[in-house]
């Protein structure tokens, strides 16, 4: 079976996609809406992945991976965060006072809490409480993340 005649085709035929220079303005409106919901798009994917990691620190199979998974952790949250911030604050200059308004009640309002609630409260969780006692160095690399605040976009003072 040959696919060049479907190639072919596809690459010839017109598309309904409108090339670039005609490709409407969009209004000031409509881009600010468009970057608050990319921004709400990468704070729902950073919490995601957020969660993922923290599933994977709490069933880490030895105290030496969850180590490695909570400092790398810690790294990497903290600057996607940080990323986060400045577009949140560069975001709140383009938005009206109403849909600033609107934004921050959606933030205080976070829908990744349930899955990080089922994470620890798994039995896992009260292992890696186990273990955290028994290893000073996972109790360290424990009590940085911890004290990173990953979980928190915003410091209650800032907001």
């Amino acid at each position: 079976m040959t696919y060049v005649p479907l190639v072919l085709g596809l690459l010839l035929t017109p598309s309904a996609a409108p090339l670039p220079a005609q490709t409407p303005a969009t209004t000031p409106a409509a881009a600010s809406s468009a970057a608050g919901r990319a921004f709400e798009a990468h704070l729902a994917q950073y919490y995601a992945d957020l969660n993922q990691r923290l599933r994977d620190i709490y069933f880490a199979p030895s105290d030496g991976r969850a180590i490695t998974l909570l400092s790398t952790a810690t790294e990497e949250f903290g600057a996607r965060r940080r990323g986060l911030r400045q577009e949140l604050q560069q975001l709140r200059t383009t938005l009206k006072p109403a849909e600033r308004q609107a934004l921050t009640a959606r933030l205080q309002r976070p829908d990744w809490t349930q899955p990080q609630q089922a994470v620890l409260n798994s039995p896992a969780a009260a292992k890696l409480t186990e273990r955290i006692r028994r290893n000073p160095a996972l109790e360290t690399a424990f009590q940085r993340f911890t004290d990173a605040q990953l979980a928190v976009l915003e410091p209650p003072a800032a907001r």
